[in-house]
């Protein structure tokens, strides 16, 4: 009998990282992007688990620093999009799909908060892994690509099911909220998604996974196409392009 995935666990790193294992029910488990290694050791080995893949979305320090001492304790293949990321050992572009026994997990090309940066998702399970593209509420800062790319590699997450549930990268989600209520102060709505935010990190101590559908009736960097962000839109005269350019240069400066 195949192997299935029974979990996904979020590994809080660093000030406000997220590293990810998916786990199956044989015990295996795939890591995405740790930034550190010793608490994914740590939870590995408390739970008899064995990695046998590492996934990498982009080449950015916080992503990838756990990778040496975790391949000190066991030799396992590394999905990269670039072969300069250390230890990789499969460069993956757009449209691969890498078949790791339990899972298989699509590739999406999504330059613009690096040239190099993937997104892995899931269509079956209703997954996706987002690195730093897409948070909840807000996007990446654009270090290395252009705002182009970035708003071009949104729209391709914005096509995605509604249903996928998204793991981000970091917990940025209620600087991202104050952001948004701070240009758009008579969105009442998202009043309702803080108090609901609020309790999932009551609950859970993390605002992820959050779901996309929801996301892009609140988001408007991912969509502009909800009634209030479509108003300011028409209002301000913006496309598409430069009310996200205009957003996101706000946002780096909030």
């Amino acid at each position: 009998m195949s192997a299935s995935l029974i979990a996904i666990i979020n590994i809080p790193q660093l000030n406000d990282n997220y590293s990810y294992v998916m786990i199956a029910d044989n015990k295996q488990a795939v890591i995405i992007d740790p930034a550190e290694s010793n608490s994914i050791i740590q939870y590995v080995e408390k739970n008899q688990l064995t990695i046998i893949a590492i996934l990498l979305t982009h080449h950015h320090n916080d992503h990838t620093a756990g990778v040496k001492n975790i391949l000190d304790h066991v030799s396992v293949p590394i999905y990269s999009p670039d072969k300069n990321i250390y230890g990789t050992t499969v460069v993956v572009s757009h449209g691969d799909q890498i078949d790791l026994n339990f899972i298989k997990m699509d590739v999406i090309e999504t330059p613009g908060h690096t040239l190099d940066h993937v997104v892995f998702y899931n269509q079956t399970h209703k997954i996706l892994f987002s690195g730093d593209t897409l948070f909840r509420l807000g996007c990446g800062r654009v270090f290395e690509g252009t705002y182009e790319q970035m708003f071009s590699s949104l729209k391709k997450i914005e096509k995605l099911n509604d249903e996928i549930m998204v793991y981000c990268g970091h917990e940025y989600t209620l600087n991202n909220l104050k952001f948004l209520q701070s240009i758009f102060p008579n969105h009442h709505n998202l009043n309702y998604l803080e108090n609901k935010i609020n309790l999932q990190l009551a609950k859970t101590k993390a605002s992820i996974p959050f779901n996309l559908g929801e996301e892009k009736s609140f988001n408007p960097f991912l969509s502009s196409e909800s009634s209030y962000y479509l108003d300011f839109k028409k209002n301000n005269k913006f496309t598409d392009l430069t009310m996200f350019s205009h957003l996101r240069d706000l946002k780096n400066n909030f």
